[in-house]
C-alpha cells in the first residue's frame, strides 16, 4: 500500500490523514547560537512532521534535567517550539544564556526585569539581565512525552530466545505441510524469496544462506524440481525485504504494486500456516 492508497483508506474511515513529510530541526543537546536567526544554514538532525504543524512548530528540543517537572515536562521529553518575539507571563520558553540553552517559565516585572522561573524548587529563578549574551528563542506550544522503550540488548536477547524456541519446534514436517499449501501462489522463481524470508526469520534456515534454502527445499520435496536459484534469492534480499515481512515497505522494496502485494500475501500466509502447525503440535 502506497502513501496515496493509505491516505484514501484513512479518509474513508473518517480519519484526518496527515503525512509527515516536512523536515523540522531537532536538537538533542541544546540549540546552538545563531539559530533561529539563520535556519537555512542548519545542517543538523531533522524530524518529519505534517506541514500543518508548522503553524505551531519551528523546531523541536529534547529536554534534559528535571527543572520543569512541576509542569510535567520531564527528562527525555521533546518540546515543540514556535519561534516568537512576544511572550506573555506564564509562557514556557526556550532561552539562550551565555552559550547554554534553558527551558523555563517567562515572567516580566513592572520595572522591565525579565525572569525565567523553574518549576522545581530545587533550582533558583534566573534574571536574564545577569547574563551577557541572552535571547529567547521561542515559546513551547506542546510537549511530546518520552516513550517507554526496551533496550536493544533486551530486544536481541528476547528475539534470540524466541528464534531458538522456533528452531526447536519447527519441524521438517511442519515446513513441508505449510509450503505445500502456498505452492499454487508461487508464480515465478523469485517468489521463493518469500518462503526463504519467513523460514529464515523463524530460524529454520540461516539468514543469507541461500544455498541452504535450496538444499532444504530439495530435501523436503524430492518429487519436485522447483529450480530455486540462490542468486535470485540474494538479489531480492535488499532494501525493506531484508527485514521481517511485516516490516516490508513498498516504497523501499524490489517489487511494487500488484507484485508487492502478492509477495507480502504469500509471506503472511506461510507464516500463519507455520504458526497453526506449531499450535496444533
Amino acid at each position: 500500500m502506497n502513501k496515496n492508497e493509505l491516505k484514501e483508506l484513512l479518509e474513508k474511515l473518517g480519519v484526518d490523514a496527515m503525512l509527515c513529510d516536512t523536515p523540522v530541526p531537532y536538537f538533542r543537546d541544546g540549540v546552538p547560537a545563531g539559530y533561529p536567526e539563520a535556519p537555512g544554514d542548519y545542517d543538523g538532525e531533522f524530524v518529519l512532521m505534517p506541514k500543518s504543524f508548522l503553524k505551531m512548530c519551528d523546531f523541536i528540543l529534547s529536554v534534559h534535567g528535571d527543572s520543569m517537572k512541576g509542569v510535567e515536562i520531564e527528562d527525555g521529553d521533546d518540546v515543540i517550539v514556535k519561534a516568537d518575539d512576544r511572550f506573555d507571563d506564564g509562557d514556557i520558553v526556550v532561552a539562550f544564556l551565555d552559550g547554554e540553552t534553558t527551558l523555563k517559565t517567562y515572567y516580566k516585572e513592572e520595572n522591565g526585569d525579565v525572569w525565567l522561573l523553574p518549576a522545581n524548587d530545587s533550582y533558583p529563578p534566573i534574571r536574564v539581565s545577569d547574563y551577557t549574551t541572552t535571547y529567547i528563542l521561542g515559546r513551547v506550544t506542546s510537549v511530546r512525552k518520552k516513550s517507554v522503550r526496551m533496550s536493544y540488548h533486551d530486544i536481541h536477547r528476547r528475539l534470540r530466545e524466541v528464534k531458538e524456541c522456533q528452531r526447536k519446534t519447527l519441524t521438517d514436517e511442519m515446513v513441508r505441510e505449510s509450503v505445500m499449501q502456498v505452492l499454487p501462489d508461487i508464480k515465478v522463481g523469485r517468489m521463493w524469496f518469500c518462503v526463504y524470508r519467513v523460514l529464515a526469520d523463524a530460524g529454520y534456515i540461516h539468514k543469507e544462506n541461500y544455498e541452504e534454502m535450496k538444499e532444504r527445499m530439495d530435501a523436503l520435496f524430492p518429487e519436485n524440481d522447483f529450480n530455486i536459484n540462490p542468486k535470485d534469492l540474494s538479489r531480492m534480499d535488499v532494501l525493506s525485504f531484508r527485514r521481517e515481512y511485516a516490516l516490508w515497505n513498498e516504497e523501499r522494496a524490489p517489487v511494487t504494486g500488484k507484485r508487492f502485494r502478492e509477495y507480502l500475501n504469500l509471506a503472511a500466509d506461510l507464516s500463519a500456516l507455520l504458526n497453526d502447525c506449531q499450535e496444533k503440535r
